[in-house]
């Protein structure tokens, strides 16, 4: 099929870092480029956006279309979130951010193929987002389909293969710690095996990892409250010395 978290195939063409031109420095503002938050400092920007909207103090209604202004000359998002496609998970709103703040990239599942890793690329790379984080939600449905078809209560529906079979490896690797929420851990688990593969899915990822110019995270959002609970963090947000950095798969 293709997929990168599925069947990987071998890559025969040039990634999409080898075909898109690096921008001119002069194309982002130096002003830009001195906001531009570490990786460290992005998590914190997510944490406190999160607690702010969990207290009721959301930002976002004072966001008017005028605010894009300042954004005409291009983007410089702090993150970029691979998140579910669940209509109750809206990452600006969980993390009370605004217009040009979150590189979003939604599926169902939270997966990502080689589109969505492109993208991913694109934001690390050209717009030199400092943080990548993987957000899965309890109660997902498209984890909840993987685990039926590990349990053998439902049949693979062709039409909907894409979407469930990247996660039935993670709800297979849930199972083995024999968890008392088996959907819980196994959603936590794909986000986890998610941001995992992406750190070493690209060379631009891993170069800007082992240059302290990125951090990646996977995330669960408890469906009931809206709390977000990060997960372990790949990159410290410092350069990692050149005989200590993962090799990246052909």
């Amino acid at each position: 099929m293709g997929w990168l978290f599925g069947n990987r195939r071998k890559r025969e063409r040039a990634t999409y870092s080898q075909l898109v031109s690096e921008p001119a420095p002069a194309a982002r503002p130096a002003a830009a480029l001195r906001s531009q938050p570490t990786p460290q400092q992005a998590l914190d920007a997510l944490r406190a956006g999160n607690d702010a909207f969990l207290r009721g103090e959301n930002n976002l209604g004072h966001v008017r279309a005028d605010d894009l202004d300042e954004l005409q000359g291009g983007q410089y998002p702090i993150a970029t979130i691979v998140g579910c496609a669940d209509s109750r998970t809206p990452p600006t709103i969980l993390f009370n951010q605004g217009f040009g703040r979150l590189f979003s990239i939604r599926v169902a599942g939270n997966t990502v193929d080689r589109r969505g890793l492109a993208s991913i690329v694109y934001a690390v790379k050209h717009l030199h987002c400092p943080l990548v984080v993987v957000m899965g939600h309890t109660g997902c449905g498209a984890v909840a389909a993987a685990e039926a078809i590990v349990d053998g209560r439902a049949e693979m529906d062709p039409s909907l293969e894409a979407m469930i079979e990247p996660i039935i490896p993670a709800v297979l690797a849930a199972r083995r710690s024999r968890p008392t929420n088996p959907a819980e851990a196994a959603v936590e688990e794909n986000a986890r095996v998610v941001a995992a593969k992406l750190a070493t899915a690209d060379t631009a990822l891993a170069e800007a990892l082992a240059a302290g110019t990125l951090m990646i995270v996977g995330a669960v959002k408890d469906m009931s409250s809206g709390r977000v609970r990060f997960l372990e963090i790949i990159g410290n947000g410092s350069p990692t010395p050149a005989n200590q950095r993962a090799a990246v798969p052909a």
